[in-house]
């Protein structure tokens, strides 16, 4: 495919202090790239150098193979859009007018519209759904409308490439789906190769081809979504910290952010074994692995949402077949990981006759050796007639166990005693 822009090693300076440093980036035809970076990171400046608003420090910007520095603005407009974070004007200009706007980078001095400028408006209009909306004034649209109708205007251009800067910025989750779906429409059908500037990392990683993080003015990552979207990249990026999980949905993967990165992280350094099921062990996987401990999972049916959790968090489990009982061979790989283990976690999980071999795994264990046990009081969990609850009643008693509530066994894996 035919290389259509090119930063080679950019950098911009700002009163003397670099923003950008040793950028480069090439973007191939129908791509759509999208660059994502806390503020500050230089993301929109690079949108700006390319439409001469900002100098060059060192390296180049090149357009269809050409030295964007030698190209006019006109000529330049002529091959690309940019749809920038904002968009005003002092008039009350109709929708129609804004629009036909961008066919003037291919009109000549003083002359008057021809029947292909309407046509290529009309279709403008038509491909972003504001065609109704041609007579409208521009002042009285909402975030959401006005947003599409600058994407016609960019349309209008004709363009091979389309730059959006930060284009949902300030619209709902509403307006910015559709902004998001507009862009990729346009890409996939009409071979309109996008770069954007985003915030929402999800958006980029449900509709790029490609991501490039910025940090600090330089490259922190750049590849296939899969190969960015990463909690070690993004969590030392934004200083966060994130789990990584695919939407099985959309089909695409997502960031769950957890909390800003304001302590150091504790490096427990132990193997705990939880048993749990049904969601009751989610939050107490994801504490446990924030603090450094070495986690695994009893027996987990397959799409049991706690099984989906050790998924996303890459924690190791054992899974069964979905509804169905654990078999003789997942408990005998249950025990195994137990007896690794230099503690086990029993949460609020209900007992049934599917996953009782859960707890009597537990109880094998306790009665070989003195592993502590944390367990999670719960009413009402018992399903099989008392037998449930007489295992955990004999497992309370035994030294080295500890009943707790939710939160109290937080507090513990917080701390670092479990």
């Amino acid at each position: 495919m035919a290389e259509v822009l090119k930063y080679d090693s950019v950098s911009i300076e700002y009163d003397g202090k670099k923003v950008l440093e040793g950028f480069d980036l090439s973007i191939e035809e129908g791509e759509f790239i999208s660059l994502i970076g806390p503020n500050g990171s230089g993301k929109s400046t690079l949108i700006n150098a390319f439409l001469g608003l900002v100098p060059l420090a060192s390296g180049a910007i090149y357009l269809m193979g050409s030295d964007n520095s030698m190209i006019n603005a006109k000529s330049r407009a002529q091959v690309a859009a940019v749809v920038p974070q904002t968009f005003s004007t002092p008039f009350s200009f109709s929708v129609h007018d804004i629009v036909m706007m961008g066919r003037n980078p291919f009109m000549k001095r003083f002359a008057s519209h021809t029947e292909d400028d309407l046509r290529i408006v009309d279709d403008a209009l038509e491909q972003t759904g504001t065609l109704e909306l041609r007579e409208r004034k521009i002042t009285t649209l909402s975030g959401g409308e006005r947003q599409r109708v600058v994407i016609a205007a960019a349309l209008a251009q004709s363009p091979r490439i389309l730059i959006l800067d930060e284009p949902t910025n300030h619209l709902d989750l509403n307006h910015s789906l559709q902004i998001m779906q507009l862009a990729k429409w346009l890409n996939v059908s009409k071979g309109i190769t996008v770069l954007a500037v985003l915030h929402d990392i999800n958006a980029a990683a449900r509709f790029s081809d490609r991501i490039c993080v910025l940090h600090g003015g330089k490259i922190a990552a750049a590849g296939k979504v899969s190969d960015v979207v990463s909690e070690d990249i993004l969590g030392d990026v934004y200083d966060i910290d994130l789990i990584v999980r695919n939407n099985r949905i959309t089909d695409s993967l997502e960031i769950v952010p957890l909390r800003n990165r304001q302590r150091e992280k504790k490096l427990a350094n132990k193997r705990v074994h939880v048993v749990c099921g049904g969601g009751s062990g989610e939050m107490f996987l994801e504490e446990l692995r924030s603090n450094g401990y070495i986690i695994s999972c009893g027996v987990l049916n397959e799409s049991d949402s706690d099984a989906v959790c050790c998924n996303s968090l890459g924690i190791e489990f054992i899974e069964e077949r979905p509804y169905s009982p654990i078999s003789e061979g997942k408990k005998e790989d249950n025990l195994a990981l137990m007896k690794s283990c230099e503690a086990i976690v029993l949460t609020d999980v209900p007992f049934g006759t599917g996953n009782m071999a859960n707890l009597s795994s537990i109880w094998q264990i306790c009665e070989e050796s003195d592993l502590p046990v944390y367990i999670v009081a719960a009413e009402g969990r018992d399903f099989v007639g008392g037998a449930a609850d007489d295992i955990i009643d004999k497992l309370i008693n035994l030294k080295g166990a500890m009943s707790c509530s939710r939160q109290e066994l937080l507090a513990l894996i917080k701390s670092g005693r479990i």
